[in-house]
């Protein structure tokens, strides 16, 4: 059997190969933590960018200035033609008595959530190709 000295040895900070090994594995240590840390802050921003932008679109439904055009009616799916002529502007439609039905889209509300009900739609007026009123929906009051 060897003796106690002899198995172990103290570490020689003099030698040049074993403070490069060490400075490297600092500066892992550190590359590590720091590429964990950016990561981590990366996907908190974008759960908080997502909250922003449902903020954004309830704010927008609440927004009477930028939607300041308003119709009545009831609100239905738009058919989906197929054919020559297959264009067609709006998702949905709605039926107005004695009135020109309007062409409805929105990028802020959901408007197959209110098919079927008789909804007063606000928003803003836009330039229509086939249709005779197209507006951008943008606050939708189902009426009792």
């Amino acid at each position: 059997m060897q003796n106690k000295a002899e198995l172990t040895k103290k570490l020689d900070f003099t030698n040049t190969s074993l403070r490069l090994l060490i400075l490297i594995l600092v500066v892992a240590l550190l590359a590590g933590l720091g590429t964990g840390y950016k990561l981590a802050s990366n996907s908190a921003k974008s759960s908080v960018a997502n909250s922003k932008e449902t903020q954004i679109a309830k704010s927008a439904q609440k927004d009477t200035r930028t939607f300041r055009d308003f119709a009545e009616g009831t609100l239905k799916k738009k058919e989906v033609s197929k054919g020559a002529d297959a264009y067609s502007e709006g998702t949905h439609t709605l039926i107005r008595q004695n009135a020109v039905p309007v062409a409805l889209t929105s990028s802020v509300v959901d408007l197959s959530k209110y098919e079927g009900k008789k909804v007063k739609v606000y928003g803003e007026t836009q330039k229509a190709v086939k249709e005779g009123w197209l507006m951008d929906v943008g606050k939708v009051e189902e009426i009792k």
